[in-house]
């Protein structure tokens, strides 16, 4: 179950009414298991979105060897789901599957991004990259993660941060090393946001 993966993070605005039992969502999640994906991961933002309902996160794990489903069909069903009808998603390679493992497994489980700005140097700033998720382990109650940059965004880094509750986190983000590398870092980042979820683990033996 573990070997290098391109993560796929989808962000539905769930439908009102919309349950994790849906049906449709149900046979999406087998589609990807018939597609290779051993593992994946599904959940409800903690915070309810500004115009009202709360989105669902659904983390597809695929193999880096056939890479994420493109068909029509199913690209299509993912549209039937959001209320938009226009889901989003983005795509993070991993060397390992068992890198954002431990994040996605966490009773909290924070994801966030450090979008760099197009004049950045990229190279410039890869330390800093890096030791903003390293320095996590220093932090109580932090569990695990990785992170890593899009696929389909060059300037914009994921962080995959595995927490024991958000107020560890909120604590943690009160700290001068928090702040050690973001501060090297704000002058180069284009904003960024962060959400946090409970994910179900669904595993394909």
């Amino acid at each position: 179950m573990n070997g290098k993966i391109i993560s796929e993070i989808v962000k539905i605005v769930s439908k009102p009414g919309f349950e994790i039992s849906s049906p449709l969502f149900a046979k999406l999640r087998s589609v990807s298991t018939a597609h290779g994906v051993k593992e994946q991961y599904y959940g409800f933002s903690h915070a309810n979105l500004e115009e009202g309902g709360k989105h669902l996160c659904w983390i597809i794990q695929w193999p880096s060897s056939v890479g994420p489903l493109q068909t029509a069909a199913f690209r299509d069903a993912l549209k039937e789901l959001d209320a938009k009808e226009k889901p989003v998603s983005w795509l993070v390679p991993f060397d390992d599957a068992s890198q954002p493992r431990r994040a996605l497994l966490a009773p909290c489980a924070q994801l966030c991004t450090v979008p760099l700005k197009p004049e950045t140097d990229i190279p410039a700033v890869a330390n800093s990259l890096h030791k903003t998720y390293s320095d996590c382990y220093e932090a109580p109650g932090f569990t695990g993660g990785y992170w890593g940059t899009a696929l389909n965004d060059k300037y914009v880094n994921w962080y995959y941060l595995g927490w024991v509750t958000r107020e560890a986190h909120d604590a943690y983000a009160e700290t001068p090393l928090f702040w050690l590398e973001i501060n090297k870092l704000a002058p180069h980042m284009s904003g960024g946001w962060a959400d946090y979820y409970t994910f179900t683990q669904q595993l394909e033996l």
